[in-house]
Parts: structure tokens; sequence; C-alpha cells
């Protein structure tokens, strides 16, 4: 799964020091499924989230060489192994949308720089770099706007015939319930759906559902979808996976 994100919207910051400019992320978790779990095989089912855990952030960007501090940051974090909890990895910078280590965890979450390259400067004075950051514990995600915003946040699971497809409610926008499902088919134009399986959603947060019947060693296009106000639809970004 990640969240690729570019340029102004996809800024990345740690606490108040911004990451390089042009800057592109993407966030690769696990998928931790956590819906309908027997406890200790007895008659207590408990129901919780999807959540995505652990993986790693990769990221990629420009900056400029007299205005290098948060390249210094990346390296001096990458040299001492710190745990990180005030990373902002940003969906949406115009509306303060950003995903960030989850400090209601106990222990609480936190990333740490695992590899870190500083490319170099061309003619024009502009460098460029790349980093990976380890994530220990959960991500989540923090604002909100006046749209209903959805996220396609990828599938796991894939067999042959079978995957699950994961998507997060990003934002409201001041619209509740809101009805989440996937669209999926061998092309943009989709032909399938998952939303007789639709989560229900009153507040932002993971949801998920498993496909229907596919085809084996096929490429299929699919995204989240999200219905409120009786007949309006805010829509993910369109990705593949390919059956084994």
């Amino acid at each position: 799964m990640s969240n690729p994100r570019a340029g102004y919207k996809g800024a990345v910051y740690i606490g108040a020091v911004k990451i390089g400019g042009s800057t592109t992320w993407g966030y690769g978790g696990s998928v931790r499924q956590m819906q309908a779990v027997d406890e200790f095989e007895n008659e207590i089912v408990t129901d919780l989230p999807l959540q995505i855990v652990g993986g790693e952030i990769t990221i990629t960007g420009h900056y400029l060489q007299d205005s290098d501090a948060g390249q210094q940051l990346l390296a001096t974090l990458f040299k001492s192994g710190a745990q990180i909890t005030d990373i902002k990895l940003y969906t949406d910078k115009t509306n303060n949308i950003y995903k960030t280590p989850d400090d209601t965890t106990d222990p609480a979450s936190y990333v740490t720089v695992v590899n870190y390259d500083n490319i170099g400067d061309d003619k024009s004075g502009t460098g460029t770099f790349t980093a990976t950051l380890k994530v220990s514990g959960e991500m989540k995600q923090v604002g909100d706007t006046s749209e209903v915003m959805v996220v396609t946040e990828g599938v796991h699971s894939v067999i042959a015939t079978e995957c699950e497809f994961v998507g997060s409610l990003a934002s409201m926008g001041g619209e509740t319930p809101i009805e989440c499902y996937f669209e999926y088919g061998l092309d943009t134009g989709y032909g399938d759906d998952t939303y007789a399986t639709e989560d229900t959603l009153t507040e932002v947060g993971m949801f998920g559902a498993t496909s229907g019947l596919l085809v084996t060693a096929t490429t299929y296009h699919y995204r989240a979808v999200a219905l409120y106000d009786t007949d309006k639809h805010a829509y993910g970004k369109d990705k593949t996976f390919v059956t084994l």
C-alpha cells in the first residue's frame, strides 16, 4: 500500500523542518485485519477496524544547496537512529491533512531513518535525495476538509482468484454516514464493485472488502469509492494489481 504524493501538496515535515521540495513519498505497511477477531476461541468476538502497521516510508525529492536544513536533519537522524514521532506526510498541505505516527498507542508509534542518500547537486545548485524510514507501530490520519475524501490504499492477500482491497476515508466533509466500497475491473470502466458488503463509516478511518471471483494472471484496475448524501460520490486514485 502506498500513497504517492508530489509537489506542494505532498510536502514532508519533521517537526517544523521541511524535508526538501518537490517531494514524493510513499508508505507501504502491512494490513492487520482486526475484524471479527475471536478472542481465545471463546464466544466473545471483538470488532476492530483495519489497521496498517509497520512497513516503510520512502521519500524522494530535491532541495536548494543554500536551504538544506531538512537534509542536515535527515543525516543527523540517520546517524543517531533516533525515534521520530513528529513526522508529517501530507496528503493535502493546503487543508493540513497528513499521516503521522499514532501517539495514542501503547507504546507510542515512531519512525526511524534507516537509509539516507544525498545524491548531490546539479549546475543549478539543486540537490537530489532519497530516504527510507522504518515504521514501528501505526500511522494515523490527521486533519479534515470541507469535502469528502477517500484514498485507495492498496490490496493484500492477492491469490489467483481473489484479493482484499484496503481504503481509507480521509475526510468526512461534514457528511455522515458515508458508505465506502470499491470498484474493480479489467479497465477504468471497472464493471464490478463490492457495494453489497460496503462499510458504513461515521468517522474517518480504514475500510476493506473482498473481491468477487477474479481471473488468474490478469491485471485489474480498482479504486475506493465513498457514497454520501444519497447519490453523491467521491473517488480514490485508480490503481492496478495482478492476480497470481
